[in-house]
């Protein structure tokens, strides 16, 4: 259950990551949403043990950080409001919080710029 929840919220970030830095990207005839979202996962099941577990965990903060502040968990909230979430936390005191945007983020940019997602 507790990995449905932490794909749920990584698939989710990654939509909302790609819906704001590529708005005009995307196409009704080619959606790759989900081929960068099975990148940024298979990213994080190539780190060290030491790594995913921090990452994981910080991940699952992010999603229920959402139910505090909105009523829902990250994952169930409308783009919009995820939007909000996003940039609270890279915007956060924390740098911590600050860092998990930032590695998110980085890999859907990477996935993005790398390959021919749009052609």
């Amino acid at each position: 259950m507790i990995k449905r929840i932490f794909t749920n919220t990584v698939s989710a970030l990654c939509y909302s990551l790609i819906d704001y830095r590529f708005q005009a990207c995307s196409t009704p005839l080619y959606f790759p949403h989900n081929s960068v979202v099975q990148f940024v996962l298979e990213q994080q099941n190539r780190m060290p043990d030491y790594l995913q577990f921090p990452l994981c965990f910080l991940t699952l903060i992010f999603e229920i950080w959402g139910l505090f502040r909105r009523g829902s968990l990250f994952h169930c909230q409308p783009p919009s409001v995820r939007q909000l979430e996003i940039q609270a936390w890279k915007n956060s005191p924390f740098q911590i919080c600050r860092d998990l945007m930032r590695f998110y983020e980085s890999l859907v940019v990477l996935y993005w710029q790398s390959y021919p997602i749009n052609e």
